[in-house]
């Protein structure tokens, strides 16, 4: 009896990007099941760069390589569907987006277009202003923004290795026998060393930034081209031993794939060291080209090689209706809508890979380089005009109602915004004020100082120079220094406004996420080392500045980092004394605001359905609105006349709840910021505190 011989059987390439687009998907509707389900993009990449330097080290070897051929073809291959699906999103953020996000939506719309999504997604992460943007329809396109950068670079890198490989001549190779090989292998090594380090570095030391930004994921790219350049394990051998060894290293790779994806949490630095699992998962499985009989089948099964050819459109589509579905029903994911959104996913998928991806790919014959780019920058600038003009029409409209908000404030009606809840008097209400809140809901995130925009925006995330503005009157003879992070600022144009009634000078020293205090919050690397010097240099201005009054306040609820043996509170609430009684020591009086309540969950979008019904659906509990906030007491715990306190908790809330509109004034602007136009409405109580602070008069 013969003994059969066994056939190495290839990876399948189609099996692992079905599993990929699986562990995304299944990642976006059920976070909370499928953890670390993002890693599915980083075998994306690895896929990626195999395939394309497998294609382009064929079309080398055949001297058939053309760089502006090979981008002709990745066009072809990708942008149809991805334009189809932005032109698509764009309409859906037209009939179902909150106008409230136009502006960022549709911004991102004309960033994923032109596939930079993942620089605008990188900036984002380090702009306060933006840290509670609402993940868009397009936020997906990210890491497609990535990949075309890549396909955008390495062929050029392939190009300039044949050009000095030809002028080497290494190893005495004649023409036609790849003597660019060593070379590319040599670019390839310098970009995946030099890029995973960068990761590992720049994720320890802003882990947000860091996610999408394309130097911490060439080297991804990188070790799947450096596959195409390594003989399949075993090659050429058929040997029962051969073939167990493969599927032993197809099995590994599959768990470091799988792993991951269950046991990674949001709390992992990730990419890093962290990607290098699945990265390395991924290699094994295409390095051994081979599966055992089981999952051969498996991958062999007709669900999954459909998948697997549709992945791309399954990609593209599924995030916007994940995004889109709660807007059009009304209310969050339910189960029954997350087995719909797979269900029309795939079928979109289906459609979209036989009505438009197919027909272009068997008419690409036709398409030459130069018809092909022409076409996709008419295509492109189509849609980046929609995006534009969303734009320019959320601009404007915001435009409009902070105009409106603002004609109201230079002459207030009776019972408006803070006024509505006099401090140490009965409420009082305007029947003038029950049609609609100022600002509009859907404009109230645009509502902010202009201190948080123009030349007094605050220093950046790296920055630990103070940079003072100077508002109010600059010659004033009382000087006062406002400071802190953005819930000092918050206060800017009020007390801008009182000043220059005045006739005080007033700086502003402000740094996002940044509290005043002498101790330390829980932050990124960078934040940390940035804000322990910018507040050590800010104390030293002020107290060489002749300030008569300091200002400060500073986000509640944070996570102190406190060292063994201290409490928390102890910890913020010592941080504050140290501080305040260094400058009280030194002649300047200090005063805090206390936090401002913070509102319910989605309090915009509550309000958004409900027009601006206050009832409880709107509404936070006073218990739950005031977060711990340590300035309170380490007012109390000072004790001394030269360090006080002014708190409105009275003004937002009553003995029991706290309300996101007052005196048909919207209160706040996003989770935890109060909108400028309210914080204006708080003037006379400002005005009152300031001047008995500092024994001038109020009239």
């Amino acid at each position: 009896m013969t003994k059969d011989r066994p056939t190495p059987v290839r990876v399948d390439i189609q099996a692992l990007r079905a599993v990929a687009v699986g562990a995304v998907v299944l990642f976006h509707l059920w976070p909370n099941r499928l953890t670390g389900g993002y890693v599915g993009v980083d075998v994306f990449f690895v896929i990626s760069g195999f395939l394309i330097t497998s294609h382009i080290a064929r079309d080398v070897q055949a001297q058939t390589f053309s760089v502006t051929r090979f981008w002709s073809r990745r066009i072809l291959r990708l942008l149809p569907a991805s334009m189809l699906v932005l032109a698509v999103t764009a309409v859906g953020v037209w009939v179902l987006g909150p106008a409230q996000l136009w502006g960022q939506w549709f911004r991102e719309i004309g960033a994923s277009t032109l596939y930079a999504q993942n620089w605008v997604l990188a900036a984002d992460a380090v702009d306060y202003l933006a840290e509670e943007n609402v993940p868009s329809p397009v936020q997906h396109f990210w890491s497609l923004s990535v990949e075309e950068q890549f396909y955008l670079v390495w062929p050029l890198l392939i190009g300039l290795s044949v050009l000095v490989g030809s002028r080497l001549q290494i190893g005495g190779h004649a023409r036609g026998h790849a003597p660019w090989r060593p070379v590319a292998v040599g670019l390839l090594s310098l970009v995946v060393v030099s890029s995973l380090v960068a990761s590992v570095a720049w994720t320890a030391s802003d882990p947000a930034q860091a996610y999408f930004v394309t130097p911490t994921r060439a080297w991804e790219f990188g070790v799947g081209a450096l596959l195409a350049f390594v003989p399949a394990l075993g090659r050429g051998q058929t040997s029962a031993r051969t073939a167990l060894v493969r599927g032993v290293v197809a099995w590994a790779g599959i768990a470091l794939i799988v792993g991951p994806a269950v046991w990674y949490t949001s709390e992992t630095p990730f990419p890093g060291a962290w990607a290098a699992v699945p990265v390395l998962g991924t290699a094994l499985v295409i390095g051994a080209r081979a599966t055992d009989r089981f999952t051969d089948r498996l991958a062999g099964l007709a669900p999954v090689q459909f998948v697997g050819d549709v992945s791309y459109a399954i990609y593209l589509w599924h995030w916007p209706l994940v995004v889109f579905v709660p807007y059009a029903t009304g209310h969050d994911l339910r189960t029954l809508d997350k087995v719909a959104i797979l269900a029309v996913t795939v079928l979109l998928a289906w459609g979209t890979r036989t009505w438009i991806e197919k027909p272009v790919l068997r008419q690409r014959h036709r398409f030459r380089p130069g018809r092909t780019f022409a076409a996709t920058a008419v295509a492109a600038a189509a849609v980046v005009g929609v995006a534009f003009a969303g734009v320019q029409a959320s601009t404007h409209y915001a435009e409009r109602e902070l105009q409106r908000a603002a004609e109201l404030l230079s002459a207030p009606p009776d019972c408006f915004g803070a006024a509505a809840r006099p401090i140490g008097g009965p409420p009082c209400t305007n029947p003038e004020l029950v049609d609609g809140a100022i600002p509009a809901v859907d404009v109230a995130p645009s509502d902010v100082p202009e201190l948080f925009r123009g030349r007094c925006a605050g220093t950046g995330k790296a920055d630990s120079v103070p940079k003072p503005c100077a508002v109010g009157d600059p010659d004033g003879d009382t000087r006062i220094a406002l400071i802190g992070d953005s819930h000092a600022v918050q206060y800017s144009a009020v007390l801008a406004d009182v000043a220059s009634r005045h006739g005080w000078a007033l700086d502003t020293y402000s740094k996002g996420a940044c509290p005043f205090s002498d101790v330390r919050r829980e932050q990124d690397a960078v934040l940390h080392e940035a804000c322990t010097a910018w507040i050590d240099r800010a104390r030293t201005m002020l107290a060489e500045g002749d300030y008569d009054l300091v200002i400060t306040s500073q986000v509640s609820g944070v996570d102190w980092a406190p060292p063994a043996g201290t409490t928390p509170e102890e910890f913020a609430e010592g941080g504050l004394e140290t501080l305040w009684s260094g400058l009280a020591d030194q002649g300047v009086r200090v005063v805090a605001v206390a936090d401002v309540p913070r509102p319910r969950k989605g309090v915009l979008d509550c309000l958004q359905e409900r027009g601006r019904d206050v009832s409880t659906d709107c509404r936070v509990s006073r218990e739950k609105g005031l977060l711990y906030d340590p300035q309170p007491a380490a007012v109390e715990r000072l004790g001394r006349p030269d360090v006080s306190l002014i708190d409105f908790t009275d003004v937002y809330c009553d003995a029991s709840e706290c309300f996101p509109v007052i005196g048909g004034v919207t209160v706040y602007r996003d989770s935890n910021h109060l909108t400028n136009t309210f914080a204006r409405t708080l003037e006379p109580y400002f005005e009152s505190e300031l001047t008995a602070l500092l024994g001038t008069s109020s009239g």
